[in-house]
């Protein structure tokens, strides 16, 4: 099967979320398994074309604007993908050290324009490499116009036309609108589903997405339940509802050669299942790295987030502090945002130099010490799509403390970890104790604990084969609908 992914990020060559980090897993497995698949990417000026091998390829004139645009196209191929890389200007310039611009009316424009651009491209593919897609998977609002140009402005095309798509969810949060004056300005048609205008949706791309794609999906199965309600849908819970025979959850992956405690050159000591004890030295080394008193009976929790609202903060660091002042414990943070929750996170640290550690930065070498290291890892989150912290937490030997929400509800249970409901700051507490009580009473159910949950299978071959089916099942309907 020819499959072709249209994002805006893939890791490791530009990440922002974990929308990077499926676009850097997913295709290379489904190559694995034997299909030809490509990744269509904004060339971003941020991206290290020297470290990554990135070379051009391939140019092109595109009418946009009212103007002809040069289109130029670089590429490298890993681990059996082809990954390609799209600019033009004013677009994705050289000298643009962003990802996502602060002003979503710019990214609205830039994006537009890469999914024209890469529709585009996929012609020049058909005719110079007679690689044509079997299946266009595209990513979030920001490829959200993919499906509408296939079928708004190149239906009767012989190469683009009657095109198969998924359209997969990320964050329903981010929704990308404004598309309307950009439309006209480029000289493309308006959006003209009925369940989008009817719905007041029609400059909304994660809408457009939505509702023009064969199948949709969301990268877990609880969050495809979620986001069929007025609390989870963002305003979008009526269209996925009437397109809810269509949607289907597929829980992501994660890299299980990258994020394994018994390889990694990166921890203290290496350990399994079997040498489950030996995992004390890393946390006495963890420990000893944040200038925490090094003990062995202490329990030591630790989170890896962004601090946004999303990610629980607001109801984790009060929670932290009354635990820090109430009983013996140490708490690690890793992770930068919103300068609010920064500041209280840096007081934390002030007043209880002893227990607390925080640094406010993304480092990925520290946080995997903090997977190893820590007892309990802590994810808060007020909503989560799938989460990948608490898989390669559970994959440590670290339990994770997780709402009951999204992909953590789809992760974790009573026998691997901790879960709580309500978003409250007295859940998380009432949750923390039961935790404390296992850790200090119970060892033995506290390691068994530890084992079932790094014999859980989080791999990405698990979640290609799911999306291999789906591709099949996108292709057979849009099949029946021709």
């Amino acid at each position: 099967m020819n499959i072709l992914f249209v994002a805006a990020e893939c890791a490791p060559f530009v990440k922002v979320g974990g929308l990077g980090d499926v676009i850097g897993s997913l295709p290379l497995t489904l190559a694995r398994m034997g299909h030809s698949v490509r990744v269509l990417l904004p060339h971003y000026g941020l991206i290290d074309d020297k470290r990554f091998g990135i070379s051009n390829c391939d140019t092109f004139k595109m009418v946009w604007n009212q103007d002809v645009a040069d289109v130029q196209v670089a590429c490298v191929e890993q681990g059996g993908v082809v990954f390609h890389f799209i600019r033009g200007w004013p677009f994705f310039a050289p000298h643009e050290k962003f990802v996502y611009s602060h002003n979503e009316g710019i990214d609205i424009g830039r994006f537009l324009f890469f999914s024209k651009a890469s529709l585009e491209l996929v012609r020049r593919l058909s005719s110079k490499e007679h690689w044509r897609p079997d299946v266009y998977h595209t990513n979030d609002w920001h490829t959200g116009m993919v499906p509408f140009l296939l079928e708004r402005v190149y239906t009767d095309d012989g190469t683009l036309g009657k095109a198969p798509t998924l359209f997969s969810i990320h964050n329903l949060q981010h929704q990308g609108w404004g598309i309307g004056w950009h439309l006209t300005r480029a000289g493309l048609p308006p959006v003209d589903h009925p369940l989008v205008k009817v719905m007041g949706k029609a400059e909304n791309m994660m809408a457009i997405g939505l509702a023009y794609s064969t199948m949709l999906s969301t990268v877990s199965p609880r969050y495809a339940q979620e986001i069929a309600t007025p609390e989870g849908g963002y305003g979008l819970d009526g269209l996925i509802h009437a397109r809810l025979l269509h949607l289907t959850g597929i829980l992501n992956g994660i890299d299980t050669e990258r994020w394994n405690p018994s390889t990694s050159q990166h921890i203290t000591v290496n350990y399994d299942v079997e040498t489950l004890p030996d995992r004390i030295e890393n946390k006495r080394a963890l420990q000893a790295e944040l200038g925490l008193p090094v003990r062995n009976d202490v329990p030591l929790f630790g989170a890896v987030m962004r601090l946004a609202e999303q990610k629980g903060p607001g109801i984790m660091l009060p929670t932290v502090r009354g635990m820090l002042e109430e009983g013996d414990a140490q708490f690690v943070l890793l992770g930068a945002g919103l300068p609010y929750y920064e500041q209280l996170a840096d007081q934390l640290r002030r007043d209880f130099p002893d227990k607390a550690a925080v640094k406010l930065e993304f480092d990925e070498l520290l946080a995997e010490h903090i997977y190893a290291g820590v007892d309990v890892f802590l994810m808060p989150s007020l909503f989560e799509p799938c989460g990948l912290g608490q898989m390669i937490a559970m994959r440590y030997g670290a339990l994770p403390l997780v709402r009951e929400v999204g992909g953590l509800a789809d992760t974790v249970d009573p026998q691997t970890g901790f879960l709580f409901k309500d978003y409250q700051p007295w859940a998380l507490s009432s949750t923390l104790s039961q935790v404390l009580d296992i850790y200090h009473r119970d060892k033995e159910e506290w390691y068994t604990r530890q084992r079932r949950a790094m014999d859980r299978d989080f791999s990405w071959e698990r979640s290609a084969e799911g999306y291999h089916k789906l591709y099949q099942q996108t292709i057979d309907l849009h099949r029946a609908y021709a």
